[in-house]
């Protein structure tokens, strides 16, 4: 019987987000192989809409809700793997291990949660690696031995900001994977859209008992699948089996009776897959483009103007006009997110080749204040107890300790907070994009990204004069907890705008700094501030409160705003604060960022090499 061409498949109109994630959800419901999906910057809010329409789509048409699990920071071994059961026997109390959530003691599929993948427990973490994707699993304990086949579905979230901190070999085990930052959720029983009834059908076909009829790849499938991997060298095969797998459930969803090259296209557009030798799945360019090729953000060559931009003294920043667009139009969001399945391979720099030193941490002050909550642990004193852990520990021995209503608390039972180290060194980082326009800072900014690695210090960044900005007249300011930030590399290659709102820049840097010393729970051991400028700034700083440019000439009244800023900086603790002004030794006006370091009670550190800047000057 010859094949039928394939229909067009749902994944092909899956421009809208709802409509994705659903097409999604579906395939991971209908092919076991796809058993992790995760989700990248979801809304918290709309994690447990997600989770219920995956849950239906996993129950059947029987309705009945499938087991489910949530794995935490403070999940342990012993909540995955078995669950103590005391019975009363003939005998007296008898103890047994019964199988635990993990384990699927329940036949058919079961649903396992991940609120936040970065912050998932160790335990958590090595569960996810050895069940998702696998064919077989046991686990032994000391009175429970269980062997079987893993039909366990994994839904996860992660933000893009926190996927340097989450192991490659754990994210490769996710084969479906979106990003849902402004996921529109409907009212009623279909939150993201009706089902089609061709995927009832084939979702029911997917649960019956039978056999599977067979689904032949035709001959050109498995060259179409490698040829939209090819930009992905060195990534192992996982991806290539992820997009051969998702076109399955595509091709199983769409009821085809071969598996063609359509299919694999489909599966591409699902998951928006880029490709340098097929641009009709790559994304439109956006106004920053990043050259990752050699590790860290470069900005491709491209007509860069040798003039220099800045009006002359005296003139207005911005004469009246017609509005112009600038950049995409589109407002920043908390970070950048970009709509690949594959954001680890963007992720910043790659790790420094010295080792990480822990950080320093104070000594004084009550220990309970000492970091954030990643877990629990047996107690090891009467400090930092976790009161609901020790409650749940005791009450599995209730029924053999005491037959009244009381809950004895053994000193066995005690469960304490396991709390990171809270970093007690911060970086800052104030970017005036429009310095950079003939020269590479990279090499300048690499000693203090390298220090901020090391020392596991957060990164404030402050851009300035960035194309693109949702107000040109204005600074941005975000905060990413490591160098490998992808917030960070995209800001390093950002493009310069027209304005230079300097003032207001080292106005956002210096509210930081003071939030930093003052309501720092550990308290700031080291803040190092650097500004990268020319120092020529030309909006004042009432226009940038206001957000839009005054008519008329403005002469020095952005710089000297600049300057007052700075020395506002300067005040502070300077045992703690070390402020630096890196130069790009720009002509004219070479003085500006002596003067500014000056004012910071800083120092000036050259941006260019001597001979570079040498020759620029003649």
């Amino acid at each position: 019987m010859s094949a039928s061409p394939p229909r067009p498949l749902p994944a092909a109109d899956a421009g809208q987000l709802p409509r994705r994630l659903l097409t999604a959800l579906a395939c991971a419901a209908i092919e076991p192989k796809l058993s992790g999906v995760l989700l990248f910057d979801l809304p918290d809010a709309h994690l447990a809409t997600v989770a219920a329409v995956l849950d239906r789509l996993l129950a059947g048409p029987t309705g009945t809700p499938v087991p489910r699990t949530a794995l935490t920071a403070a999940t342990t071994d012993e909540d995955l793997w078995s669950r103590p059961r005391v019975s009363r026997g003939p005998h007296g109390i008898d103890f047994a291990l019964d199988p635990g959530p993990l384990t699927e003691p329940v036949p058919g599929p079961s649903l396992v949660v991940v609120p936040d993948l970065a912050r998932l427990s160790v335990p958590g973490k090595r569960a996810a690696v050895q069940l998702l994707g696998a064919d077989a699993a046991t686990v032994e304990q000391s009175g429970l031995r269980r062997r079987w086949r893993p039909a366990a579905r994994w839904l996860a979230v992660c933000r893009t900001e926190d996927v340097p901190r989450v192991s490659p070999h754990l994210l490769d085990r996710f084969p479906l994977r979106l990003t849902a930052p402004d996921l529109g959720i409907r009212p009623g029983d279909t939150p993201l859209g009706p089902l089609p009834a061709a995927w009832t059908r084939a979702l029911d076909r997917a649960r019956s008992t039978g056999p599977r009829p067979p689904l032949h790849p035709a001959d050109d499938f498995a060259s179409r699948v490698l040829e939209l991997l090819d930009d992905q060298d060195g990534a192992g095969q996982r991806r290539a089996l992820a997009l051969a797998r998702t076109a399955r459930a595509l091709a199983r969803l769409d009821g085809a009776e071969r598996l063609t090259a359509d299919h694999a296209e489909a599966a591409a557009t699902l998951l928006r897959l880029r490709s340098a030798r097929h641009p009709s799945i790559e994304p439109p360019p956006g106004p920053d483009t990043v050259d990752t090729a050699r590790g860290a953000p470069r900005i491709l060559p491209g007509p860069w103007p040798d003039t220099d931009r800045r009006p002359a003294p005296g003139t207005p920043v911005l004469e009246p006009g017609p509005a112009e667009p600038i950049g995409s139009g589109r407002a920043a969001g908390p970070w950048p997110t970009t709509d690949t399945p594959y954001p680890e391979d963007t992720a910043g720099p790659p790790p420094e080749d010295s080792p990480l030193r822990t950080p320093a941490r104070r000594t004084t002050g009550p220990r309970a204040a000492r970091g954030p909550v990643v877990g629990v642990r047996p107690a090891r004193d009467l400090w930092d107890l976790a009161p609901v852990r020790t409650a749940m520990e005791a009450a599995k021995y209730r029924a053999v300790r005491d037959r009244s209503e009381r809950l004895v608390i053994l000193p066995g039972d005690l469960r304490g907070y396991v709390r990171a180290p809270e970093p007690v060194r911060t970086l800052t980082l104030v970017l005036d994009h429009t310095c950079r326009e003939d020269w590479d800072w990279h090499a300048a900014l690499e000693p203090f990204l390298h220090w901020a690695y090391v020392t596991r210090a957060p990164v404030h960044v402050v851009e300035v004069g960035g194309r693109g900005a949702p107000n040109e007249v204005r600074a941005e300011s975000f905060t990413a907890l490591s160098t490998r930030s992808p917030r960070i590399a995209a800001a390093l290659a950002r493009q310069p705008g027209r304005a230079t709102p300097l003032a207001h820049g080292l106005q956002l840097a210096e509210q930081t700094l003071r939030r930093a010393f003052q309501h720092h729970r550990a308290g700031l051991v080291e803040a190092l501030l650097v500004v990268v400028t020319d120092g020529r700034g030309n909006v004042p700083l009432a226009a940038s409160r206001r957000g839009e440019a005054g008519r008329g000439a403005v002469g020095r009244t952005g710089i000297d705003d600049a300057l007052a800023a700075a020395g506002r900086i300067s005040g502070m603790d300077r045992t703690r604060l070390h402020s630096l002004v890196v130069d790009p030794g720009r002509q004219p006006y070479p003085e500006l960022p002596h003067l500014l370091a000056e004012a910071l009670d800083g120092r000036v550190v050259p941006g260019r090499p001597e001979h570079e800047a040498a020759d620029r000057g003649r």
